[in-house]
Parts: structure tokens; sequence; C-alpha cells
């Protein structure tokens, strides 16, 4: 039999075939649009930016080097998700006077070579940060023991520290990751991977440029051992790829990673398929002045950048409203906030007369310096820059690599730029950015910034006691701070973690850290 084709007939062929090619790719899409599973024993968690060193000895404040070592070594003490401190080697601490402790450690924590933890391994790993040996070289550590006048291991399992003057926050700082003693006297700077001188649930399996595989330690014996097999925390600093690996199933967890506005396009989404973890974060954005340059020393100048930034607006259409406006360092829920500190209003005209009376004649060019890891940042940067443009400055957006940001920044080569401090638990830390003696080197006084009285201020709020007496100090100092804006606060973050469905047991902890993955499952 011979068939006919007439037009309509092959008008309607044509239709099916596209219909079922139709139905063949958006299933296909439909396939490729769910998160690709991978092995449940192994977790993939996104970082924003490189992973600076691995050496507890000589981290600094890279926050992601600091959370890789907290799940590493274990320290004396930690923090739980409130922030508040958990002894971790530590089993007692007896308080001898305001400026002396005996501490007891706790019996057959391990290496993972096997070796019992000792105090003598603890006053070594102290001792290369407090007063380096050989040729090891300064610590950035350093700068939260400079009290320090003795850290001496009395027997096994007890050590005694004596400091030369009242410190009522000390204890907060012994957060360091503990080495074996002939490591941390005699192992070169980040040379202590693969050695087996780890003690935390998780130990190095391998890095890379891209990156940091960790795996479980079968010697740990702190608690209960990982329920996964690897931890891999891949580097990605780019933010749309961070997003599109992420959609894409490569990744099972990033906190503080995602930029805002994907958020809320995953909250609206995708939410068969990820869980959008938020709580409050020990973190505030800020925008720093080098006060070594004549132009930002004047306060009149910082004073118009203040009223010329639209803070409300940038948080709630740059950040999508994860925030809350900062006054101080210290957010609305920490003791020693200060809720007299009065608001700096958007008033753009108030700027313009406080610029007009600095008698600079043509508009003020200056770069605004950001790390390139934090989309967030980079946007809020520009807005901030589009603020100060209706005003009568000249800013531009300069995006560094991360670690040349952070050198330019110490080294007092960026003379404006925005970054968070994270990890802020105690207000001595003000001590640490913004007392003369804390100018780097020594500490985090990055801005150069120096006032005797707020010197005199913080001092005595690091030996007074009493809460409520410090808290009186810490007001003046808070509103001193306030009237010279060595920084403008813009807000206090949110902790914002994307995580797969597949994942159980992650929790968010104040300061950032990844604890939680030791308790993590996946489906």
């Amino acid at each position: 039999m011979t068939l006919t084709y007439t037009p309509k007939r092959i008008i309607i062929t044509i239709i099916s075939a596209c219909l079922v090619a139709f139905i063949v790719y958006y299933s296909a899409i439909r396939k490729n649009s769910q998160p690709a599973k991978n092995p449940k024993d192994i977790v993939t968690v996104a970082l924003d930016s490189k992973i600076t060193s691995g050496d507890p000895r000589i981290i600094g404040s890279d926050a992601n080097s600091q959370y890789i070592e907290n799940i590493r070594f274990l320290p004396l003490i930690s923090f739980d998700e409130q922030g508040q401190i958990l002894y971790i080697l530590v089993n007692e601490i007896k308080t001898l006077s305001n400026k002396s402790w005996n501490i007891y450690l706790k019996k057959g924590i391990k290496f993972s070579n096997g070796k019992e933890i000792t105090a003598y391994d603890v006053e070594a790993t102290y001792n290369q940060i407090i007063t380096p040996q050989g040729n090891f070289p300064p610590s950035p550590r350093k700068a939260a023991f400079t009290n320090v006048t003795a850290f001496k291991a009395t027997s096994d399992y007890q050590i005694h520290i004596e400091l030369d003057s009242p410190d009522v926050s000390f204890l907060n700082n012994l957060i360091v990751g503990i080495l074996p003693k002939e490591a941390a006297l005699n192992a070169a700077p980040n040379e202590v991977d693969n050695k087996g001188y780890e003690s935390g649930p998780f130990i190095l399996k391998s890095t890379s440029s891209s990156e940091w595989v960790l795996e479980k330690n079968d010697h740990y014996n702190l608690s209960d051992k990982p329920k996964i097999k690897e931890v891999v925390f891949k580097i990605i600093t780019d933010s749309g790829t961070r997003y599109a690996a992420l959609i894409r199933g490569d990744i099972d967890i990033a906190q503080n990673a995602i930029d805002p506005d994907k958020i809320t396009l995953i909250e609206n989404t995708k939410k068969d398929v990820f869980n959008v973890l938020s709580a409050p974060k020990l973190s505030t954005t800020y925008l720093a002045f080098n006060f070594k340059d004549p132009i930002f020393s004047n306060l009149k100048v910082r004073q118009a950048i203040a009223y010329g930034i639209d803070r409300k607006s940038i948080l709630q259409f740059r950040m999508q409203g994860q925030g809350i406006l900062a006054n101080s360092m210290f957010p609305p829920t920490n003791f020693f906030y200060d809720s007299s500190i009065p608001e700096i209003p958007y008033n753009p005209q108030r700027a313009k007369t406080l610029l007009k009376e600095t008698s600079i004649q043509d508009p003020l060019a200056f770069p605004i310096k950001v790390s390139n890891s934090n989309k967030s940042i980079v946007e809020v940067a520009k807005a901030i820059a589009a603020n100060l443009k209706d005003v009568g400055f000249a800013p531009t957006v300069e995006m560094l690599e991360n670690s040349v940001f952070a050198e330019q920044v110490k080294k007092g080569i960026a003379k404006v730029w925005i970054s968070p401090w994270v990890g802020f638990k105690d207000p001595d830390h003000l001590r640490f950015v913004f007392a003369t003696n804390m100018i780097p080197p020594a500490g985090g006084n990055r801005g150069a910034y120096s006032n005797p009285q707020v010197d005199e201020l913080l001092q005595e709020g690091k030996e007074e006691i009493s809460n409520q007496k410090r808290k009186v100090i810490y007001d003046q100092a808070q509103n001193l701070l306030a009237g010279e804006l060595p920084y403008i606060y813009l807000w206090h973050s949110l902790n914002v973690a994307v995580v797969s469905k597949n994942i159980e047991g992650f929790r968010l902890y104040a300061d950032g850290r990844y604890w939680s993955l030791v308790n993590v499952t996946k489906k």
C-alpha cells in the first residue's frame, strides 16, 4: 500500500516530532536542574577565599584558615553556637588571682600519630608564639600574649600562666591549636601537615590551590568520631562560579559564600532542594581609614563620608536586609553595647557642607579597596562610591585578590577599605583594633589610629574584673570612637548557609566555625 503524505499530515508529523524532542529536552533539563549527588561519605563545602595557612602558630586574621584549624588541631578552649566558652583540652581552670591561673588538662586525648597530648606540648606551642625560638618568624597571634610572663608546664597535665597585669578576657585567647612539642619548636612555618600532628576530628589528606581535603581522624577520641569520611573544602573565589557549583550539585554546604540576591532566589525557587539557615553572626562590616594619610586623618573628611553613605538603603537593597545597622563594633545583643551612641543619618547636604569646610577644591579622588572574593562587599563598595559622588567625592572601587587586599591593608598601602571583623567576642578586641601599641606588625590597628585617652580606657577595661565597671569603661571608649570615626560601622551581618537537603546535622556557630561537621550525615 502506498502512503500519500498530504501537507496537513506532514505538518502534524513535524509538530509531533518537535513535541517529542521538547519532552526529551525538558526531562533532561529537569534532571540536570537537580543537584547531582556526591558520595554519601563525602561532604563538599564552598569557601570564598583561599586558606593562607594550616599552621596554628602563624594563622592570623584569615577566617577560613581559623575555621580549618579548629577542626584539625584541638585548642585548650573553644566556643559554642552562642559564643560561650567550651573546655576542649581543658578539664579545669583554677583562678589564682586576676592575672594568674592553673590549667588542668584532660587525660588520654591523642594526636593522630597516637601520642597523648600533654602540658609540655601546650607549653611549647604557646611559647613559640610568645617568644619564637631560632629563625621562627613573629606570629600574628603574638599580640594576644604580650602580657604573658610565664606559660609553663608544671606536670604532664598542669600548666601555670602568669601575666604582668590583670586581663579579665585573657582566657578567650587560648584558642590556638596544639602541636606536639617537637613540631612546635622545630618545624618550619607551614611544615606541620601530614605528619601525625593533628588531634581534631579531621586531619589533612591533601591540598591544592583549589581545594583542601580533610579525612576522618581515626585517633580522635574527645567525643564521637565524625560520621562522614571526608570533607572537601572547595576554594571558589568567583561568586558566580560558586553559585553555579551549588546549583549544579557540586557543593553540599555554602556558608556565608552565596550573594544575598542569590539567597533570595534560592528561597523562592529551590526550596525543594536546599535549606537556607540564618542566625546572628559575630561579624561587623565597616569602612576604615588610614590615619597616616593627611586627608583621611582630617575628621571633617571622615564625617562627610559618614553622612554621605545611605546605609539603610544599601543594607536593604544590596544586602537583601541580611543584617542590622551598626553604630559600634558591638551588636545590640552584646552586654557591652551602648545604646546611647547616636546613629549617623544619611544627610547628603550635611556631607557637602563638611566637605566644603575642609577647603578641598577638586572632587577628592581615592580608591575604596575591597577583596574580590566577596561579591556582596564589592556591590556595597560600588553603592557607597555612587553615594559619595553625589556629595562631591570622586571614589573608585578597586577589587583585589584576597591575599593582596590583606597585605595592602596591613602594610598601610590602602587608604580606605571595606571589610568585616569576624569573631568579636570580648570588648578587649577593641584594644587589638584601635590601641596605639597595636599598629602593625604588633596587632590589628591597620588604620594607625591613635588617641591616648582611648588607649588608657582600653587598657583599663582589659584589667578590670567587674563586668559592670567594664561596661562603664567601654561605653566611654565607644563614644570616643564614634566621635572620631576611625571606622564607619555599616552593619552587623548574619550567618547564612545554603545546605543541600541531603545534609543533616549542620548547625551555625556565631563565629562561623565548622565544628558541626563532626555530627553531619548525608543521605
